[in-house]
């Protein structure tokens, strides 16, 4: 065996090691906000309660864009268990993006047709667009979940890209940085964790607000309560016709 084979075998081993143990450390660190995790697991339950709902409701084609959707928001909330943020927040955009490609798919059977042989790629403003021009859109700002899923796209795409110095993982020029306990950075994913999640919920109930009425609904209406806030209840209840359940 060559002397470079060996030397990257040897610092292969060690890495390893290395990476396995740090990642133990901190998760360990982190498992001590457990209430953070907690409310983080509550809110993604208001995906699971959607996708019963949508099984019945929309083509199977669009609820494996939404069931993706789901298994982002749960890649995020691991993620960040973790200490990996930028992953983290990366997931959380995808969780949005397809929560999008669902409700556009669901209504354009061609486009997916097309979609599945590589033949309809548009740029996610387009799905942006649609959705913002969809007639069930109320614009009332206390309802209106496009302006802030619009803004935490945006902010969430610095993530991906590390365009922003306060989404970078690494601190300095010497050192490489998977995992951290930094509670700072915990902050700032529970952050963008709850606006993705509220605002996505109050985008499917402003789209299916009209089966969300009845004693039949009444365990969606609960589970999705688990992801908006209460003080959000009343204007939900005046301008979408919808009334949520305090958990």
């Amino acid at each position: 065996m060559s002397l470079i084979l060996r030397e990257t075998e040897s610092n292969f081993e060690s890495f390893d090691k290395d990476w396995r143990t740090q990642m133990t450390i901190v998760s360990a660190n982190l498992a001590n906000q457990r209430a953070i995790f907690l409310s983080s697991y509550r809110r993604i339950v208001s995906l699971q309660a959607w996708r019963l709902f949508l099984e019945s409701r929309i083509s199977d084609a669009s609820l494996r864009f939404f069931l993706e959707a789901q298994n982002d928001a749960l890649t995020s909330h691991v993620f960040a268990n973790l200490g990996s943020w930028r992953s983290a927040l990366k997931a959380l955009r995808s969780c949005i993006e397809n929560v999008m490609f669902c409700l556009f798919y669901k209504d354009h059977p061609v486009e997916f047709r097309l979609w599945e042989t590589g033949q309809h790629k548009p740029p996610i403003s387009d799905f942006m667009n649609y959705l913002e021009q969809h007639p069930d859109r109320v614009k009332v700002p206390t309802v209106d979940p496009m302006p802030h899923i619009h803004t935490e796209y945006s902010t969430l795409s610095k993530a991906v890209h590390a365009s922003a110095k306060g989404f970078r993982m690494t601190n300095d020029v010497k050192t490489t940085l998977l995992w951290s306990d930094s509670v700072p950075s915990l902050n700032q994913w529970q952050t963008r964790e709850i606006a993705v999640l509220t605002n996505l919920n109050l985008l499917l109930v402003s789209h299916f607000r009209n089966g969300l009425t009845g004693a039949g609904a009444a365990s969606l209406r609960e589970a999705v309560g688990l992801a908006i806030a209460v003080n959000r209840y009343p204007d939900i209840k005046a301008h979408l016709s919808v009334t949520l359940r305090k958990p």
